[in-house]
């Protein structure tokens, strides 16, 4: 570099004052260099401090420059790569350098940025000034310049551009430890993920015929309904005032100013519980665009959704002066959103999980169009909701790809999409897109996507993060029905295939949810209270919007709200019966989950496989959800969970309802990682099979993997056959070899808080409501819990039953809770060596009916028919169990049996027969594998999903509908089974 060049140079020395010089640590730590001194600090030699713009505080460096200057920061700094990065950020990370801009005057040539130790060998990255507004720029130290940035790094330099001259604001210059997923290229830098988010393409043609009338009708319809849908507040201006003023917004002489806005997710790169105590203060005046803050640092939080309940307001007032002063508050938000960098071609370093931040906005927009298009801002806007719509260009785009049917998109993104599209300026194309949007919405909700890629499944499971996922699910079901309604009634209306998907999906979430979401699909969220309720309004739009009423769905959605038939004329315009809860047994498969229903009572059993995760675990979710799908069995009786002792506070984790696992400490039982854990089985089976939604065979092979603090070889097998108001639970191939001497093996059969009452439990025909309850039980003796569920132990190791006061954690904070608690659990000891048990669960149970099964039980001594349940054939490999007349084939592989009519199968698979007094047998067969292809390590393919072929061998000739191939050999009948991700066959065979 040339000498003049270097005369022209603004130099930030090295400086040893407080608010700079300290040692970092933690790698965590970010070093921030911002600009709050009263006067300029001694290590800049020219350029000023201004108030006029800031990000972090309430200055910001103003850099007047010339042609070919150079900025220089003279700052050691401490180098990671990409690997140490990974080691303190606990998942992929990288270190960055990030800095925000504020450029007055947009200009078509660029600044460039030099890394370097004392200017030498630097490295160089263009940053384009063809931009107004504030702009921020994150780049990895080591993957987005042409080599890795020195590890001697000691010289941050910005060369002005070659001609001209100007003005730029630089402020908060920050070297951090970030997620290494997420610094994006935009308008302004190229990165390592250029071309990663392109741009949205609608894909219309350049020619289009003009809107019939009867088009233009159809698209006021649409806009009118969608905006009711969207104004769905009525916030008074009083109220809204005090919230706006939070934000802190002024414009002044065409200058605005406010708090920073930036997405919750956008808090990641600060590492903000590692800041040094003054950066912290300022960081905590910044806002959050969305209402969450997932760090619980700042408070001034939902600036989108103020948005919202501004625009809201606007179109239910019909006040003159009210309506001005909402307008004026919305048009301040506008701009300061759009002056922070929320523009089209800015990246804001990130921003992803966007429709979480900025829904608000979206629909916002819509309802205060006319406001936006009197202050010629309509086309900014939308241009720059279009741009940042660019992390769901897979729905955005409108083509369906096996991306298409994100749940996070039907849930954030759906009706904001619709919002969106409604707002382009040009009628023709407004017409096109919304019937191409029709289309797509139909075609995103009716397929069933390859792999494990999100949408909606046949068997009625919903997936996102690679499985199925209520939390998700729920939400979108939702969103996705208010779309679906507001296009009802045009040309542009979804069509039955896509209602009939989500119709399924919707009522499959009614049979497995009580109405609260139980323990093993809770995802990351366990105790937050889930219901089916939370998609009510989204049921109640979907029965109306098929061609004429759905009176299933209205009757499920009275049922829910707990309304009666004279309150049907009032939501449907007819009278409709409320549904009664639903009672039987369904397997579903795609969530390795299958669920049994007696009366109000649900039981809920819950595995998991080679491409169904156990649990979701976060750093700061569900730490202890470890054994969530162990082979859980969860009784849940109809209503809120705490009413029947289901709460967070005292719960013990390594005891989950029916689950099998290792009582270890909360510390060991935490996630070993910083990362997202989503154990998948590597050995491990899991699936079950239902015959005539009555009766279900569960079964589970856990196989623990080897990780830290985990015990590769723990082991457990269980099966249960469900039918009218009994669970036959068996175990066996029970066995750990590594466990501490205190660190016995259990299966819990409940633990139920007693909300502070007298809370009895019935053990063998007396009840015991003391304090301190400490009783061991062992065969042919019998309790009954608080929530009227049954045990009836046949051959089990000790079960200990206690009533205490239990000391646990928060799953998120790790704050120390407590509760007391009945609990009962079988103690197979420490490291056992092939432990079994067999016992009963009875829902709504009866102490008569436990004494009659316990003296059924007694007399099998002498007639083995009295029996309710029995294993017949039992290996690590397969097993076969009678309750009554159903006869239960688990095969976790190729299997040869030697009771009753299966005598082989070719695959791991389930087998329910039921033998009929006509002589006749029934028989309801599926895969244990769901045979998706999968990328071992991560991520789905767009491979298309392949069946399971299975063949049974039945001892004797026995005779099968056509439709079933089939063939003889000897004196066996050979019958071939095609399983699509684990959907069951049902057939009858006859003598």
């Amino acid at each position: 570099m040339s000498g003049s060049l270097l005369k022209s140079a603004l130099i930030i020395a090295s400086v040893t004052s407080a608010s700079f010089a300290y040692a970092s640590t933690s790698p965590l730590q970010s070093t921030i260099i911002s600009f709050e001194e009263q006067t300029r600090p001694t290590f800049v030699s020219h350029g000023e401090i201004s108030k006029k713009r800031a990000i972090l505080g309430e200055q910001s460096l103003l850099w007047k420059w010339r042609a070919g200057d150079i900025l220089t920061i003279k700052k050691r700094i401490q180098r990671y790569d990409n690997k140490q990065a990974k080691k303190a950020f606990g998942k992929k990370a990288t270190q960055v350098i990030s800095f925000w801009v504020y450029n007055e005057v947009p200009l078509d040539q660029s600044m460039t940025l030099l890394l370097s130790k004392q200017g030498n060998n630097p490295s160089e990255k263009a940053i384009n000034l063809n931009f107004k507004g504030w702009r921020a720029f994150g780049l990895s130290l080591d993957s987005d310049f042409e080599h890795p940035v020195t590890k001697e790094l000691d010289t941050v330099q910005f060369v002005a551009p070659t001609h001209e001259s100007g003005e730029l604001f630089i402020d908060r210059v920050m070297f951090s430890i970030d997620d290494g997923r997420y610094q994006w290229s935009d308008y302004h830098v190229k990165n390592r993920m250029a071309g990663h988010f392109p741009e949205i393409d609608f894909g219309l043609p350049t020619s289009l015929p003009e809107a019939t009338e009867q088009q233009k009708q159809a698209l006021n319809v649409v806009k009118q309904k969608t905006i009711t849908l969207l104004a769905d507040s009525n916030i008074r201006l009083p109220a809204l005032r005090a919230k706006f003023d939070d934000f802190q917004i002024r414009e002044v002489e065409g200058v605005i100013r406010g708090r920073h806005i930036l997405t919750d997710k956008q808090q990641v790169i600060y590492n903000s519980r590692y800041l040094l105590p003054g950066d912290l203060e300022d960081f905590k005046e910044y806002a959050i665009l969305g209402k969450k803050d997932q760090f619980g640092i700042i408070k001034h939080l939902g600036y989108s959704d103020l948005m919202l309940d501004i625009a809201s307001r606007y179109v239910k007032t019909k006040d003159a002066a009210e309506r001005a002063a909402l307008s004026e508050m919305y048009l301040l938000m506008t701009k300061h959103l759009l002056d922070q960098g929320f523009a089209k071609g800015s990246s804001l370093v990130s921003t992803h999980h966007w429709g979480y931040s900025s829904r608000g906005w979206y629909s916002s927009a819509l309802l205060m169009q006319d406001v936006l298009e009197q202050n010629d801002l309509l086309p900014e806007v939308y241009d720059a909701l279009l741009w940042h719509a660019r992390e769901f260009k897979a729905s955005f785009d409108m083509e369906i790809k096996p991306q298409s049917s994100n749940l996070d998109y039907f849930n954030t993104l759906s009706r904001q999409h619709l919002a969106l599209i409604l707002l382009n300026p040009d009628e023709k194309e407004r017409v096109a897109l919304v019937s191409k949007f029709g289309r797509f919405i139909t075609h995103a909700l009716a397929q069933t996507p390859p792999s494990s890629f999100d949408g909606l499944r046949d068997d009625g499971t919903a997936y996102r993060h690679m499985g199925h996922y209520p939390n998700y699910a729920f939400h979108g079901f939702d969103h996705i029905a208010q779309v679906i309604y507001a296009l009802h009634g045009t040309e542009f209306a979804v069509q039955k295939p896509g209602l009939d998907k989500l119709k399924k999906a919707m009522i499959a979430g009614w049979i497995y949810s009580n109405p609260v979401v139980p323990m093993g699909i809770s995802g990351r969220h366990p105790f937050d209270d889930l219901s089916v309720k939370r998609y009510t309004q989204g049921m109640k739009l979907l029965a109306k919007s098929y061609p004429q009423l759905d009176e299933e769905l209205a009757s499920i959605y009275l049922q829910i709200r707990g309304l009666s038939s004279k309150d049907s004329a009032k939501h449907f315009g007819k009278t409709i019966l409320p549904a009664t809860l639903p009672e039987g047994s369904w397997s579903f498969n795609g969530g390795a989950f299958a669920v049994h229903r007696h009366g109000t009572q649900m039981a809920f059993m819950k595995g998991y496989n080679d491409v169904v995760w156990s649990s979701e675990i976060y750093t700061r979710d569900n730490r202890y959800g470890r054994y969530q799908s162990n082979g859980s069995v969860h009784v849940m009786p109809y209503g809120e969970l705490k009413q029947h002792g289901y709460q967070e506070n005292g719960w013990d984790w390594a005891r989950n309802p029916g689950a099998t696992g290792i009582k270890v400490d909360l510390d060991k039982l935490e996630s070993f990682t910083r990362d997202s854990l989503m154990m998948y089985s590597k050995e491990g089976k899991s699936a079950a099979t239902s015959l005539d939604q009555k009766h279900t065979l569960f079964s589970h092979k856990h196989v623990e993997r080897k990780y830290p603090n985990f015990d590769p070889t723990f082991r457990a097998n269980k099966h249960v056959l469900a039918t009218e108001n009994m669970l036959y639970m068996t175990g066996n191939h029970i066995s750990n070899s590594l466990s501490e001497s205190d660190e016995a093996t259990e299966t819990t059969l409940f633990q139920l808080a007693t909300n502070g009452s007298a809370t009895s439990i019935n053990i063998n025909g007396s009840l015991h409501s003391d304090a301190n309850l400490n009783i061991t039980l062992n065969n042919h003796d019998w309790l009954i819990d608080s929530n009227n569920v049954g045990y009836l132990l046949i051959d089990v190791d000790p079960v200990r039953v206690t009533r205490s006061v239990q000391h646990s954690r928060h799953n998120k904070t790790k704050k120390a809770t407590q509760g007391e608690f009945v609990t009962a659990w079988i103690d197979h000891g420490v490291n056992p060596t092939n432990a079994h048990y067999e016992y009963l669960v009875v829902m709504n149970a009866t102490a008569k009916e436990m004494q009659q099964l316990a003296q059924r039980y007694q007399n099998a001594a002498h007639d083995a028919s009295e029996k309710p349940g029995e294993i017949l054939e039992t290996s690590d490999n397969h097993h076969l169990v009678r309750v009554n007349d159903l006869y239960g084939y688990s095969a976790f592989s190729a299997a040869h049996f030697t009771h009753g009519v299966l005598k082989d199968v070719s695959q791991a698979a389930q087998v329910l027969a039921q033998t009929l007094a006509s002589g006749n047998v029934k028989l309801s067969v599926s895969a244990m594998d769901l045979n998706l292809v999968k990328e071992w390590a991560y991520g789905p393919t767009e491979a298309p999903n392949k069946p399971v072929i299975i063949e049974l061998t039945l001892r004797g000739k026995w005779q099968i509908d056509q439709a079933i191939r089939h063939q003889y050999r000897d004196n066996t009948t050979i019958v071939t089974i095609s399983s699509l991700f684990g959907a069951a066959t049902e057939f009858e065979i006859k003598p």
